[in-house]
């Protein structure tokens, strides 16, 4: 059997540094991987040239030079991910693609996600739970509602636009056939997979662009209702009780052997 290849997709939004530790890694352990790298437009043009400069020579990475605002909670953090998995297509083709951010970082060599890849071959691991997965704050609301602004810049607006339409009755209408899933964006698709989201987004997006938080609902919601095989997660992440991450600090991260294969959020 043929070795799994890999395309690592890295959203990135801050560190240089973060970047270069996981890239260099993701290199370095998969000989045949390639990774895309998706910066943060709102990071600045520094950053952004540094990282191109420093990956300018290297064939098996790529630097986005369309660049997005990405704003949490929001469909440009979608967006960017489609446009690695856009660039993905026309370039060169692998068997798998990993969502990951720059906060991401392995906890098993590369050869053993290979290998467990090889075992599952066809499988797509990726959550796609009912509205209980959700912790904390609405849940069919985050859908039901359009959310046009960023909640953490204008908080108080945010909730002052979502109450006004419940007031109104403006509950939007799910589309036909569609029923939402939601679970972490930092998936593991395969080949398959990705050529079907691309195929059928553009009948989606404009129901999830006003989404709140629809990184966490739409390739979810899409991989469900293709009906592809699902397992759980390649990444472990934890959340408060409240549903904010869990920082871990990268001298404590602890190399182990299970059926996860990378970590989040790593400072």
């Amino acid at each position: 059997m043929a070795e799994i290849t890999l395309t690592y997709c890295v959203l990135a939004h801050e560190s240089t540094a973060r970047v270069e530790r996981l890239v260099d890694k993701l290199l370095t352990e998969d000989a045949t991987g390639q990774v895309i790298i998706h910066f943060d437009k709102k990071s600045g043009s520094a950053p952004f040239e540094r990282l191109q400069s420093q990956y300018s020579d290297e064939a098996r990475c790529h630097v986005l030079s369309n660049r997005l605002r990405c704003g949490w909670g929001q469909w440009s953090l979608v967006e960017a991910s489609l446009g690695m998995l856009r660039h993905a297509q026309s370039a060169r083709k692998t068997d798998y693609f990993y969502l990951l951010s720059e906060y991401c970082y392995p906890i098993q060599p590369l050869s053993a996600l290979k290998q467990h890849l090889t075992k599952h071959q066809g499988v797509n691991f990726i959550e796609c739970e009912d509205a209980s997965w959700i912790k904390g704050g609405i849940r069919e609301d985050r859908y039901l509602y359009r959310h046009f602004l960023n909640k953490r810049k204008y908080p108080k607006l945010h909730r002052w636009v979502y109450k006004w339409q419940k007031w109104l009755g403006l509950k939007r209408k799910v589309p036909d056939g569609l029923t939402i899933r939601f679970g972490s964006q930092w998936w593991c698709l395969t080949q398959d997979a990705v050529e079907y989201v691309l195929r059928v987004e553009p009948n989606y997006r404009d129901f999830f662009r006003w989404v709140w938080i629809p990184d966490e609902c739409f390739f979810n919601t899409i991989i469900n209702i293709g009906r592809f095989k699902k397992n759980f997660l390649l990444t472990k992440y934890d959340f408060d009780s409240k549903g904010t991450p869990l920082l871990v600090n990268f001298e404590d991260l602890e190399f182990v052997s299970s059926d996860v294969f990378f970590v989040r959020k790593v400072l």
